[in-house]
């Protein structure tokens, strides 16, 4: 497919609506769990029958107090604030142009065009390969792939429907002949991590695992594996 003459990339993105919405539903939702907690002491000891609890009831006094409920509202609105920006963690840009340009939480990587010889979606990740078959790229994103191919596809990058070699995929077992113990260790170490759920770590050992040509695919908590041409 021929090139798009015109240079300006195209970019992927949230739209406003996602950070209006970001910024607006968490931090009610936080303030409404302060709001409730403000409340549930004293729903409780209003409870008839309900066995005299000295602590639950100085906390309905406390709470009953305006300013004690607007500081708990207000913590919980501040702590839906944290749950925002945490949030912009998963958030990834795509500019797509004369070269692929992957942002996220304020770090970009870029890919050259001559460097980029497929490219797919496989599950919610966007996937770059390179020549020799190694990814370049493996990043999670929740952009439609129809909005990833659209842009990819105007740019003249080539789009692919599926992992061309999906089928290159085994199984890891610890122990496998086919693969040399430096291998084994990386993937035992990355299994660790994926028990973990310690993605960073995850992430660093598949990066070290495709310098030794070894790219890395995970279905649930198990690894598949196959080595670069």
């Amino acid at each position: 497919m021929p090139h798009d003459t015109d240079a300006r990339p195209l970019a992927v993105r949230h739209g406003a609506a996602t950070h209006v919405f970001l910024w607006t539903a968490f931090p009610l939702l936080g303030a409404a769990a302060g709001w409730l907690l403000t409340r549930v002491p004293g729903w409780v000891t209003s409870i008839p029958g309900a066995p005299e609890m000295q602590k639950l009831e100085f906390l309905a006094s406390l709470t009953a107090n305006p300013v004690v409920a607007a500081v708990v509202i207000v913590a919980g609105a501040v702590a839906g604030g944290v749950v925002t920006l945490r949030a912009y963690d998963d958030i990834v840009t795509v500019e797509v142009g004369p070269a692929v340009i992957i942002s996220r939480s304020g770090t970009a990587r870029t890919f050259a065009r001559e460097a980029v010889h497929a490219v797919f979606v496989d599950g919610d990740h966007l996937v770059l390969l390179g020549a020799r078959t190694e990814e370049l790229a493996r990043e999670k994103t929740d952009h439609a792939p129809a909005r990833l191919r659209e842009a990819f596809t105007a740019k003249g990058y080539p789009w692919l429907d599926d992992d061309p070699h999906r089928d290159a995929f085994q199984r890891w077992a610890d122990g496998m002949p086919a693969l040399d113990g430096h291998a084994q260790a990386l993937l035992r170490a990355r299994q660790d991590a994926i028990k973990a759920k310690d993605a960073a770590d995850a992430g660093e050992l598949r990066t070290e695992l495709a310098k030794h040509g070894v790219v890395v695919r995970d279905v649930g908590a198990r690894q598949y594996w196959r080595t670069v041409l």
